[in-house]
This record gives C-alpha cells, sequence and structure tokens, in this order.
C-alpha cells in the first residue's frame, strides 16, 4: 500500500490492521526499512489495531515520514480506485469504483478542473442508467489508466519532495 493512500484511510477512519501491514510490506520489498516498520510487517491482521498504531507512529519518525495534505491523500484513493478499475472487467464493479472516484472528486476534493472528467463519465452512468454500454465502459478504462498514470507520477514527485514514501 503507498503511504498517502495509507493516510487517506487514517484520515478517514477506515484503516485497519491489514492496512498497516500491507504498507509494512511493500516499503520493505522497495528497500525502505526501520526497526519499527519490521515490527509492522510481523503483525497479523488480527492483532492489536492501537499496537499496531503505535508503531506506525514510531516508523513515521524513524523514516522521516510527514503526514501529507488531505488532497493529496485523496488523489492517492482515486489513483488507487482508478487502478482497480483497470483490473476489474465486471461492468457493476467498474461503475462502483467511478461512482467511489466521483464522491472524491466532487465532495472530498471539491471538482478541481483536473478531475472533472470523473464527473463526465459519472453523468454518462446515469445516462444509461447504470447498464452495460460498451462505450461508456471503455471510456472509464480509458480514464483509469489516465488518471493511475498521473498517479504514478505523483508519487514519484512526492517521493522526492514530501519525503513521503
Amino acid at each position: 500500500m503507498e503511504t498517502n493512500h495509507l493516510f487517506y484511510k487514517i484520515h478517514k477512519g477506515t484503516i485497519t490492521a491489514r492496512d498497516y501491514i500491507n504498507w509494512s510490506h511493500t516499503l520493505l520489498s522497495e528497500g525502505t526499512s526501520s526497526p519499527s516498520l519490521k515490527i509492522i510487517s510481523s503483525f497479523s491482521p488480527l492483532d492489536n489495531l492501537f499496537e499496531i498504531e503505535s508503531y506506525f507512529k514510531r516508523s513515521s519518525e524513524e523514516l522521516g515520514t510527514k503526514q501529507p495534505s488531505f488532497e493529496t491523500c485523496a488523489r492517492a484513493h482515486i489513483d488507487f480506485l482508478a487502478s482497480q478499475i483497470i483490473e476489474v472487467d465486471d461492468y457493476r464493479q467498474i461503475y462502483h469504483l467511478t461512482d467511489r472516484i466521483f464522491k472524491v472528486a466532487v465532495a472530498e476534493l471539491n471538482s478541481p478542473d483536473d478531475l472533472l472528467h470523473w464527473l463526465h463519465l459519472y453523468e454518462l452512468m446515469d445516462r444509461v442508467d447504470y447498464h452495460y454500454d460498451k462505450e461508456v465502459v471503455s471510456e472509464i478504462k480509458h480514464e483509469a489508466r489516465s488518471t493511475s498514470d498521473l498517479g504514478h507520477l505523483s508519487r514519484s514527485r512526492h517521493k522526492k519532495n514530501d519525503s513521503n514514501f
């Protein structure tokens, strides 16, 4: 799990032990390490969330990780949802994920210009009454690829500028 996406889940109160564990595994596999990060990776999803959170705070200090802005976190969440769209083929799941992106873009980020295409896609889904439409699904997948590609560029920039992992 990407760090900015983890912070989004923390901010929204939807974080789980598995999220912290997956995050630690991601960082360790990328060559980032700290004593507390290694401890997090050894936890089970059934372990106490508060204990794991305390190690997360320690690892953040050890790694010099700063909490990013909410906008950065929300954009990471959109990138995650877009990557999910790319992976699925069921149009109902694609529409559901598009709806979630729309809600983040509109309700949480106040419709920034670079995400307005998701509003258009949401309206297309509504126009076809959420029934299968090959052109709508194709357009959503195309936008998901574009969003995901931009997200990867954004994460690289944040790693360099914000010390976020």
